[in-house]
């Protein structure tokens, strides 16, 4: 490590700094966050349909689909604190412009905006997380940074009843616009003396093309990246369309459903503390991913099951989520083991990104497909449950792979 590239002076690992960095993923997670509770008032506004909802949804995840690997390699070579303060700002234009939206064409587009800046995020800031911390406390980091994106949620979510009350979803927007510039600023000149990159130049087009080869050809990181996708399809589906179900099939008050769901949400943040604490422990990666899969398959049975009472199905919903925390960490603690190189760690991570931004952007169109045709939530049940089959067999092969080695 060059030494530029570290903060720290001392052989403690700066928790202080990385408070800061999970900060700035929480921020960005807002932008996940502030969409499902105020879905049905966008609907009626912009006069859009279920299916076009889903994609207000997933639109965020679209860019981190198609550029995940790309924003990964060009953060290695670039410099990871510049893409974390760039995609901050990104993300606040994006929020911004979204706020003036007349249609769902603008607001599409600025959610895919938003996507790009979360995405630039959500790939700088566990690589200069990796460079930070000690070797003894990674497994520790890396489960507080797989909290960001179910702790920027449920933050969010139980903000917004209160600032959709005041300023309505637009001025939701404008104050989410509003707080990551902030940040952005703030994380700037915290970090001012750390560079966060990789000890090399920035990178040309043609190594760019040759690290994303390399990564996306190697079997480690392809596995976690696929694993993350059936992890990620499942819980933004249900999490995402738990307002909506709340509202429209048991009659719940609009800011009490944002507030149960906010509390889904936070359940996800001790799985992934505990999830951490367990690889620390020295349980085996590929029993954590294959336990936390099941689990949230079978509660899936349980929350679209038409003869169970209600609050039942509501206990499946925090089962789901607090159970599957432990796949985030489980995953994230894989990338520098299989990344192809210590210098790929941002690209490898690139394409995990990737992978749950796939899962991401499937999941809840391809929810309300499902949900319209057949016209009853149920039809969800079957769906759900081959995505965690399929889950389970990623994971399998993850540990036949980690096995040989």
């Amino acid at each position: 490590m060059n030494s530029g590239e570290s903060i720290s002076t001392t052989d403690k690992t700066p928790w202080a700094l990385l408070l800061l960095l999970v900060g700035a993923g929480m921020v960005g997670a807002f932008q996940m966050g502030k969409a499902p509770p105020v879905l049905p008032a966008i609907r009626a506004e912009l006069a859009m349909s279920l299916f076009l909802a889903g994609w207000v949804l997933s639109a965020l995840n679209i860019v981190g689909l198609v550029l995940g690997s790309v924003a990964g390699a060009m953060a290695d070579g670039f410099g990871y604190r510049r893409v974390l303060v760039a995609g901050l700002l990104c993300q606040a234009a994006g929020s911004l412009t979204g706020s003036w939206s007349e249609g769902s064409s603008l607001l599409l587009a600025t959610r895919i905006l938003e996507g790009l800046g979360f995405v630039s995020v959500g790939v700088a800031t566990p690589a200069l997380i990796f460079r930070v911390t000690r070797p003894r406390d990674i497994r520790i980091a890396l489960s507080m940074w797989s909290c960001y994106v179910p702790a920027g949620i449920a933050v969010m979510m139980v903000l917004t009843p209160f600032l959709t009350g005041l300023f309505g979803w637009r001025g939701l927007w404008q104050v989410n616009a509003a707080i990551l510039t902030a940040y952005a600023f703030f994380v700037a000149f915290a970090t001012r003396r750390l560079t966060g990159r990789s000890g090399r130049r920035a990178s040309r087009p043609k190594q760019l093309w040759e690290d994303m080869k390399k990564t996306c050809t190697s079997a480690g990181p392809l596995l976690l990246a696929a694993n993350f996708s059936t992890y990620a399809l499942m819980w933004l589906a249900v999490m995402g369309f738990l307002p909506t179900l709340l509202i429209e099939k048991y009659g719940v008050k609009a800011d009490h459903a944002a507030f149960l769901t906010a509390l889904m949400v936070a359940m996800n943040v001790p799985g992934n503390l505990t999830g951490g604490w367990l690889l620390q422990r020295g349980l085996r990666r590929s029993r954590l991913i294959v336990s936390g899969i099941v689990i949230m398959g079978l509660c899936c049975l349980t929350i679209y099951s038409p003869s169970l009472p209600f609050l039942v199905r509501y206990l499946a919903c925090l089962a789901f989520s607090g159970f599957g925390g432990v796949l985030p960490a489980s995953l994230m603690s894989g990338v520098p083991v299989h990344a192809p190189e210590p210098r790929l760690v941002g690209t490898t991570n690139g394409l995990i990104v990737q992978g749950s931004n796939l899962g991401q952007v499937i999941g809840p169109p391809a929810l309300a497909l499902i949900v319209s045709a057949t016209g009853a939530w149920e039809g969800a049940t079957w769906f759900l449950g081959g995505v965690a089959m399929v889950g389970v067999f990623l994971a399998y092969c993850l540990a036949r792979l980690e096995g040989r080695r």
